[in-house]
């Protein structure tokens, strides 16, 4: 498999006897579909590079719940935090298709970190990354409207970029709602509401979005249209 490691921000600065080391450190995975890859609060799993495939990362609540926190696809890497303090995982992995992946160990990704001063520089930078899209995430959840939020995934902006591996369209109201921390009928509520402001238009079982402005000003000002107030009053 030839794979472009430099892609990866973890890896983007390191020349090419550094990747070698790097490569030297990494164990080849496979999994077929539905498969898990790691569970929360297991041995920490290390830190995964996604290089085929999809893949879920979720949590569950007390009740069973499931809350998904992203949909992988190439080239994505995961697990970053655990990899590094070596503690149990923080959430589940597992694989929506058929999934290739490389994973380097704790013991092996610090004993590189060691050597490495470009790769320790780029993965110090890469985890601050990480970290303020995980606060910008909450900050969505606490402060955000489900509509602001909706129109968010379906442009694609900041961590939702990288973290969706699908058009919106094409994930199911449960899986969105997931994704959002809400429930399908909320979801299926603000969809409703952006298709008859005019933002979206549905054309057989297919979403559009016909008003790319209008969604914009709604992710951005987390202000509903006026054709949406009567509907969320």
């Amino acid at each position: 498999m030839n794979i472009d490691w430099k892609q990866i921000p973890y890896f983007e600065s390191l020349g090419q006897c550094d990747l070698s080391r790097v490569e030297m450190a990494m164990r080849h995975h496979h999994y077929q579909a539905g498969a898990t890859i790691f569970s929360e609060g297991e041995t920490c799993a290390g830190l995964y590079i996604l290089t085929d495939g999809l893949v879920r990362i979720y949590r569950m609540n007390g009740e069973g719940r499931l809350h998904t926190l992203s949909l992988l696809r190439p080239l994505a890497t995961f697990n970053e935090v655990a990899a590094v303090d070596g503690r149990q995982n923080p959430f589940n992995a597992t694989a929506v298709t058929q999934v290739e992946a490389f994973v380097i160990s704790h013991e092996r990704l610090m004993n590189l970190l060691s050597a490495e001063r470009l790769l320790l520089n780029s993965y110090v930078q890469a985890l601050a990354h990480l970290n303020r899209e995980y606060i910008e995430r909450l900050e969505d959840m606490t402060f955000r409207s489900i509509p602001s939020r909706l129109a968010k995934l379906f442009l694609h902006e900041t961590m939702y970029a990288e973290q969706i591996a699908e058009a919106p369209t094409h994930l199911t109201q449960e899986e969105i709602a997931s994704i959002l921390g809400t429930t399908r009928e909320v979801v299926g509520r603000a969809l409703r509401g952006l298709l008859n402001a005019g933002l979206l238009e549905k054309r057989g079982r297919t979403v559009y979005i016909v008003d790319r402005r209008g969604l914009e000003r709604l992710a951005e000002t987390n202000t509903l249209p006026e054709r949406m107030l009567a509907e969320f009053e």
